[in-house]
């Protein structure tokens, strides 16, 4: 279910932004911190539903805001793998490639426990950064560098597949 704007799901927006390791820099701009919070939706999902489907469509970001959810992939013969569970009470994110690019979900996420998000749709995440060009700049960082750790750990991955894959061909020869 869905709870947009309103009445408060989660006790504080900003302190949940500004707890989230993509929003952290932006604690000494009051008045951009707290616009994106206006601009952020509430929502909620009970355990096992499904907040993201792997290869939708997808503009909007999510910020744990309670609750646990699971991040899942599918194999080529279509089993879903765990890949990760990300937690609210860490400031837990996901769905944060979409406030850049208009590609489909390289994932699920499904929500372990009932949870609680607020959600960053990409256009109103764009607005608020033309309002606030500075602030826009260190999120957008900070989301870029965020996504260099991943790919540059899932290239460190490709390399240990890559060199298990040639050990175990050589002991086959």
């Amino acid at each position: 279910g869905q709870c947009a704007g309103g009445a408060g799901v989660i006790p504080s927006r900003r302190a949940l932004l500004a707890s989230c390791a993509l929003f952290q820099d932006l604690g000494d701009d009051a008045s951009a911190l707290e616009d994106l919070a206006r601009v952020c939706e509430e929502q909620r999902a009970a355990g096992g539903e499904v907040v993201i489907d792997e290869a939708s469509e997808g503009d909007t970001m999510f910020v744990i805001g309670a609750g646990s959810v699971r991040v899942q992939k599918r194999t080529v013969y279509d089993d879903a793998y765990t890949v990760t569970v990300l937690e609210g009470s860490a400031a837990g994110f996901f769905g944060e490639l979409a406030l850049l690019d208009r590609e489909r979900r390289s994932a699920s996420v499904v929500a372990q426990t009932d949870c609680e998000f607020l959600r960053i749709r990409r256009d109103r995440f764009e607005e608020w950064g033309n309002r606030h060009p500075a602030a826009g700049l260190r999120a957008t960082r900070r989301i870029a560098q965020y996504l260099a750790g991943r790919l540059r750990r899932a290239n460190a991955d490709v390399v240990t597949l890559f060199s298990a894959l040639v050990e175990e061909i050589e002991q086959r020869l």
